[in-house]
């Protein structure tokens, strides 16, 4: 005797099948939003470090947001160092003498992505030349 049409055992293979396809889809579909995301702030914060870096690098030798030794936080500046991100309290940067004539800027910003944290870190150096 032919029969025609699917099993019921047939059925319910295909729609397993089809069912855990769509499932892998969808937890690709969720990492790849999720590291999208944590890839755009992180971006947007090399962009600020860079930012900072480069008017901390663009200041006289001497001046006293380039005194060594110390962390400084962005969010707590008075002196107008962080160069429009005053009051950012993921900026902070440090500055270690090198020697007499070299200073070193380390510039770090921290952000977070639903739970997932991360920071970038960025150094130049300072020469009083």
């Amino acid at each position: 005797m032919k029969r025609e049409g699917f099993s019921l055992i047939e059925l319910i293979v295909v729609i397993a099948i089809i069912t855990i396809t769509v499932m892998a889809l969808g937890y690709g579909l969720t990492y790849a939003v999720k590291y999208s995301k944590l890839n755009s702030l992180r971006e947007q914060a090399l962009y600020k470090a860079d930012k900072v870096a480069n008017h901390l690098s663009a200041l006289d030798f001497n001046d006293a947001c380039l005194q060594p030794g110390t962390t400084y936080d962005c969010g707590s500046d008075t002196l107008g160092c962080c160069d429009g991100y005053s009051g950012d309290g993921s900026i902070t940067y440090t500055v270690e003498s090198v020697n007499p004539d070299l200073k070193k800027i380390v510039v770090e910003v921290k952000f977070e992505s639903m739970k997932t944290p991360g920071k970038v870190h960025l150094e130049r150096l300072k020469g009083n030349w």
